[in-house]
């Protein structure tokens, strides 16, 4: 009876090492396939001014800020989460397009794993949608030109929220039509024309557009 009972515990023992043997290579596993996947996986920022680091740690030095909607694609994984800013994830290295590499934390990105090229475009364009509406209600009013010297010109310009706008010289009856915005140049686009004859471009200052 005791032999039996030792050989009982001893495999209970045994099967209970080949579960624990089993589990730690899942768990490799599992972070190799991560690993594995990121190497050729984008990701898109999703917040203003993220900053790029030169190792994944909150205190690392900056080596670049990226915008919102900037492709990025990953190349490494931090082994392990970290709390941030009230937020634990991991933290990405990252290959910009300007090619410069860094680390960005995990909560200023939306990885597109498996994504194809027009899924990753569709996903920008409706951060882009979301944040249009933001700009057009910023950048909305009337706008007098001046020159080099900071004085006035003749040329106005009238922006509404609904994506329409009025360009005209002082004086005349001037241009109405529509515009867009393009986020990845940071620029006005007037449709139909405009008085002074170009486009112009938004900034983001703090938290509003001008």
């Amino acid at each position: 009876m005791c032999k039996g009972k030792a050989m009982k515990s001893k495999s209970i023992y045994l099967i209970l090492i080949t579960i624990v043997l089993l589990s730690v290579t899942q768990c490799s596993k599992s972070h190799n396939d991560t690993h594995a996947a990121s190497s050729s996986t984008k990701a898109i920022v999703i917040n203003d001014n993220t900053s790029v680091r030169i190792d994944p740690y909150i205190f690392s030095s900056r080596v670049a800020s990226v915008n919102k909607g900037t492709i990025v694609t990953i190349i490494d994984i931090s082994k392990e989460k970290q709390w941030v800013g009230g937020q634990m994830d991991y933290w990405y290295k990252v290959s910009l397009p300007n090619t410069i590499k860094g680390w960005i934390f995990g909560s200023s990105l939306a990885l597109q794993i498996n994504a194809s090229d027009a899924a990753i475009e569709r996903y920008v364009e409706s951060l882009w949608k979301k944040e249009a509406d933001t700009v057009r209600k910023e950048i909305s009013g009337k706008w007098w030109s001046v020159n080099k010297s900071g004085d006035f010109t003749e040329h106005a310009l009238e922006l509404y929220p609904d994506g329409s706008y009025k360009s005209y010289r002082k004086g005349t009856k001037g241009i109405e039509g529509s515009y867009s915005l393009n986020f990845r140049t940071s620029e006005v686009v007037f449709l139909d024309g405009t008085s002074f004859g170009k486009n112009l471009y938004f900034i983001k200052r703090g938290n509003s557009y001008q």
